[in-house]
């Protein structure tokens, strides 16, 4: 049904039903609203209501109710903005409580999260090795803070344990990456990862009477390991072998071979390059050519032609023949003697020809003499 048709039969409807209230009738339809309107009725009459309270009510009920304002409608969009500046607020807020956390609190979980990310996003192997150095020293802060708040007699062993495992890890693999640049550097970085150990060492000593036996034992025998093995490899580094193919937690175990110092690289002299000589090549004796005779080039060059004598000659009838048309056999010249043997090429320019006449045709060859 459209709206405007809902409004149509609403409309039908009221005015049957005040047509039933005038008049009483259409009881069947409207039986229990016209019961209401009766007691409604019996219940005005027994009440006296002075005619200013009744105008009042007439205008009331003439006036149109006030139009209830639409409720504003959530945007997925705007839902999402707000929940992701919810979540930030709360991570910032956490993380910023989580940098006092001591090992065995709710937040301290979370301060580790944040140096786990911190660590994933530090790119520089150098600078991920030295981080992971002073994150074990929080540790060592983090069990002198437990020691304050609680003696050795009632302390968290569950706490003092979290705090060793986490040094432990930090401080084994900072260990074996600043070797790994070391040895593949300078001595640098091996100094300062035994200056840590012997200052982490020292402040280790102030420390022990508030931690547990077993935790303090382990503490100053990794540092002590740390530091020997930053010694060990820093006497190496002059070394032609520095450290072996075994490794530990700690990263690659010096080597225990003779200390030979690596050969030097040969020394390159200025002197100037001499290109080899080359023995020159014998000239040797070419033989003169066989020329042909001036006589016989031209007489092999030479084209016959007639004579003005011949062009004024009569024309003899068919069928007669006169003496003169009967040329002497040609004169065939002594053929050139055959090289007995092979002929060099002779780089001395040959003789142009006296006369050169282009060729007539195309493809006849060009007419030379001399």
């Amino acid at each position: 049904m459209s709206r405007a048709a809902w409004f149509r039969t609403r409309r039908r409807d009221d005015e049957r039903f005040a047509r039933a209230v005038e008049s009483g009738s259409d009881s069947d339809s409207f039986g229990a609203e016209l019961a209401v309107v009766a007691a409604l009725r019996r219940l005005g009459d027994s009440v006296t209501v002075d005619d200013r309270a009744r105008e009042r009510i007439v205008r009331r009920i003439v006036a149109s109710p006030p139009r209830p304002r639409p409720r504003a409608r959530l945007r997925p969009a705007a839902l999402l903005a707000g929940l992701f500046s919810l979540v930030v607020a709360l991570t910032g807020l956490g993380t910023a409580l989580a940098q006092n956390a001591l090992p065995g609190e709710p937040l301290y979980h979370l301060k580790l999260v944040q140096e786990t990310v911190t660590l994933g996003l530090t790119f520089d192997a150098e600078d991920d090795a030295v981080r992971r150095l002073s994150y074990a020293s929080r540790r060592l802060d983090e069990m002198t803070e437990l020691g304050r708040h609680e003696g050795p007699d009632d302390s968290d062993e569950d706490g003092y344990q979290l705090a060793l495992r986490e040094f432990t890890a930090h401080a084994t693999e900072g260990t074996s990456r600043l070797t790994a640049l070391a040895t593949r550097s300078d001595t640098r970085l091996l100094s300062v990862l035994s200056s840590w150990a012997r200052r982490e060492s020292t402040r280790l000593d102030t420390l022990i009477p508030a931690l547990p036996a077993t935790v303090g034992d382990d503490l100053g025998t990794l540092l002590q390991r740390i530091e020997r093995r930053a010694t060990a490899l820093s006497a190496r580094m002059d070394c032609y072998e520095i450290t072996s193919a075994t490794t530990d937690d700690l990263g690659a175990l010096p080597a225990t071979s003779g200390c030979a110092a690596p050969s030097p690289l040969p020394q390159h002299t200025d002197k100037p390059h001499t290109r080899p000589s080359i023995p020159a090549k014998r000239k040797e004796h070419t033989p003169p050519r066989d020329v042909p005779a001036p006589e016989h080039r031209r007489a092999s060059m030479a084209i016959p032609y007639d004579t003005p004598e011949q062009s004024r000659r009569p024309v003899q009838p068919e069928g007669s023949l006169d003496p003169t048309d009967v040329a002497p056999p040609p004169t065939v010249p002594a053929p050139v003697p055959a090289p007995t043997r092979a002929r060099l090429p002779d780089s001395s320019p040959e003789e142009p020809p006296l006369l050169s006449i282009a060729p007539l045709l195309p493809g006849l060859p060009a007419v030379t003499i001399g």
